[in-house]
């Protein structure tokens, strides 16, 4: 396997990928020119009043992917905890898994995952993005020095944030975005400024009844308890303005 730091112009092609076929391709080719031979990316978006919303496109193998899932490894996974609060990167130790995750170390050994790097990426719009390397040897073992690797894991990591705040996101709250119609938009936007019932109908020139058909329309389609939290959340997934 060869081992050389990513260039400029591997860099350059990961924050090209204009799909998320061709990012993971460019991806896994320089997690094998870093010397490892698993890779993991996850990207977590966050929106106001909203639940965090999650994609993880990975690189390890479909069984060990299964098992993690079954177990619901996710809960105790130390790496994944570290990266969701902390910026700095994390190298991978036996001691990082205590008891109550000492199972998941055992299990992902088995599967050739034992060491590693994971590298967390949070910018100002409130993604976050997780990017891990694994192998089953230390990071010792290998013709880059620790520091070599880390460093071009970073390199990595910041290129493949870029990639899929670009490629990922959109779709992910393209997705969360209930499908308003243009009649309850204009309803929650006269409600937003304070009209009520009554008013937004004649405005609209329709009947109170109908606006509050529509305004109903929309507080379940946001799955809101009631008219306020509908033109909060709206306001905030930018659905009035």
């Amino acid at each position: 396997m060869g081992t050389t730091p990513p260039s400029i112009e591997d860099l350059a092609a990961v924050m090209d990928a204009d799909s998320e076929t061709s990012l993971l391709d460019q991806v896994r080719k320089l997690a094998v020119s870093l010397g490892f031979d698993y890779f993991m990316l996850g990207v977590e978006v966050t929106q106001p009043l909203l639940r965090p919303t999650h994609h993880v496109s990975s690189g390890y193998p479909l069984r060990w992917q299964r098992i993690y899932q079954e177990r619901e490894f996710l809960r105790k996974d130390p790496t994944v905890t570290h990266c969701q609060q902390n910026t700095t990167p994390l190298i991978w130790s036996e001691q990082l898994y205590g008891e109550t995750s000492r199972d998941l170390w055992e299990e992902a050994r088995a599967y050739g995952i034992s060491h590693g790097v994971s590298i967390p990426v949070h910018d100002r719009s409130g993604t976050k993005s997780m990017f891990s390397l694994a192998r089953d040897k230390p990071l010792e073992f290998g013709a880059l020095t620790p520091s070599h690797a880390l460093a071009g894991a970073r390199l990595l990591a910041n290129s493949a944030h870029y990639a899929m705040s670009k490629i990922i996101v959109p779709d992910l709250i393209k997705r969360r975005t209930p499908n308003i119609t243009t009649r309850e938009r204009e309803c929650l936007l006269w409600s937003a400024k304070g009209k009520t019932a009554a008013e937004v109908g004649l405005i609209l020139k329709i009947s109170e009844a109908t606006a509050v058909f529509h305004l109903n329309n929309v507080v379940r389609k946001l799955n809101v308890a009631n008219r306020m939290q509908a033109v909060a959340l709206g306001v905030s997934m930018g659905l009035v303005y």
